[in-house]
This record gives structure tokens, sequence and C-alpha cells, in this order.
């Protein structure tokens, strides 16, 4: 993600003096972020002096603008009442309810999916190298109809939704707050997903359900986006968060609890606009 910043600020207001610092970093495995110890956090200072000479102020993630003057706003007892709440751009949509979760609707590719995002959580038992299940254990599965809305918005250049909660019902579940954003001038949804990991040594998705495409899917640079199909299922799944605090190094592990990622998570996803299956 540190790394997806730094391109795209290199690519819209990069100077010299940043450009130089940035090709300094000429570890590939490195900036790949499959290797978090000493060294790679010594990256991750380099990519920040980057991000620190360019030019101008970085863009203001989506969820902080501000609302539009007199924008209409629900929050509270009104807010509840309402079970089935609608975000429109100038394309796509979403509605979400406690019943469905997340409706997604783009028109101009046929698409209708119904309870179509769905959270993936399993134990890791592998190292920084690769992912590996443990078999004893079953995932959890979380959906966003559990969390609660807490702000609604619908202005003349934007309609926000505001979900807030935990990702499970149990006492390890993890604060998350989903923001969907729809603008009239754009042709797709604007979902942004803030999750606070308080466990180690596992993996949370996300999946989007019935979409077939992995590049369907546009992101601020979320790592391990994937197509699953078969007969019975079809989804694309992205990595949220990979806590693994295991580094094989030879016949050797190394402990590296950094890479636990105890911390909060930022990922902005944009749903519309791009095909979620073949044409047949």
């Amino acid at each position: 993600l540190l790394l997806w910043r730094t391109q795209r600020a290199l690519a819209s207001r990069g100077t010299p003096t940043a450009i130089a610092r940035f090709a300094t970093i000429d570890a590939p495995e490195l900036l790949a972020g499959t290797v978090q110890d000493g060294v790679a956090r010594g990256v991750m200072v380099a990519l920040e002096e980057t991000l620190s000479l360019c030019s101008g102020a970085e863009e203001r993630p989506a969820e902080e603008l501000p609302l539009d003057d007199g924008a209409e706003r629900f929050v509270d007892r009104e807010l509840r009442r309402k079970k089935d709440i609608l975000v429109a751009s100038g394309g796509a949509r979403v509605r979400w309810s406690r019943k469905g979760g997340v409706q997604f609707v783009d028109r101009d590719f046929d698409v209708n999916e119904e309870d179509c995002i769905r959270f993936e959580d399993r134990s890791d038992r592998g190292d920084l190298d690769g992912f590996s299940a443990d078999p004893d254990e079953r995932p959890r599965w979380f959906s966003p109809a559990f969390l609660r809305p807490v702000l609604l918005a619908h202005g003349p250049t934007q309609h926000r939704l505001e979900l807030a909660g935990r990702l499970g019902r149990r006492a390890d579940g993890y604060p998350c707050r989903i923001t969907l954003i729809g603008r009239p001038d754009e042709s797709f949804v604007r979902m942004v997903v803030r999750v606070h990991n308080t466990r180690d040594d596992h993996r949370l998705r996300i999946r989007f359900l019935g979409c077939r495409r992995a590049d369907a899917i546009d992101s601020d640079g979320t790592p391990g986006f994937v197509a699953v199909s078969n007969d019975a299922r079809h989804f694309v799944a992205a990595t949220l968060v990979r806590a693994c605090g295991r580094l094989r190094a030879g016949d050797a592990t190394v402990a590296v609890p950094a890479a636990q990622c105890r911390l909060e998570l930022r990922h902005e996803f944009r749903l519309g606009g791009r095909p979620w299956r073949d044409p047949t």
C-alpha cells in the first residue's frame, strides 16, 4: 500500500529530488513486500522520505472530504429506522440492508449481485513467503449486514453511508468501518474499508461474490487479487490483513513480530465501470 501511494505521488507530483531518492531503492524483492525485517523497514522509511519530497500535499482520503453544505443527514434513531439504504453514483449503485448485506448493481455491464460482500478470516501457519491455512480450523465468515449504519448523507455532489462495528461477535472481532461514497460524476461507488488488526498469525480477505474477473475491482494498491471460479461459485478475493510473525531463512525460522501488523489498515475499492464477467 505504501509503495502504491509513493508510485502514484511520483507520477502526479514527483520532483527530481523525490525521483532520485526512489531510484536508490534497488531491491525488487523488498519492494514486493515479501520480507518484513529491519532491512524492509528501512525501505519503508525510504518510501516515506520519497513521499515527503514530492511537491504539494497528498490527496485527502475520500472518506475524510467534507460533506456538501446543506446535505441531508440521517443519524441515530432516524437512521436506524431505515432498513434499506441506497448509495448511487452516476453509474453503479450499492444497496445495503440489515437482512441482505450489500447488493451491487451496474446496469451498464448487466451486473446485479445480491449479498455480494463477505469477509474471510483464516489462521495462518505459514511464513512471510507464503500463506498456509490451519487444516484443523474452519474459516470464520463475516458480513457487512452485521455492521451498524452511523451516518447517511445525501447532497448534490455525493451520497455517503458509513457503517461501523466489529467483524465477528466475539471479543476478538476486528473493529471495522466501511464508507460507501457515490458521486454523480463517477461511474463507480467508492468503498473504503478500515479494519484494525487485533490478532496474530492470520489472514483476513474480502470476497466479491459473483465477480469472475480479478481486474474488475479497482483499488488503491490492495494486494493479492485472485479470481476463483468453479461449477458452484465465482468470486474475486483480495487480502486486507496478512499477519505472520515468521520468516524462513534457509533451515532456520526467524521471529519478526512487527510483521503481525497490529494496526489499522485502510483499503479503498471502486465498484463499477468495469465488467464483472467475460462476454459470452
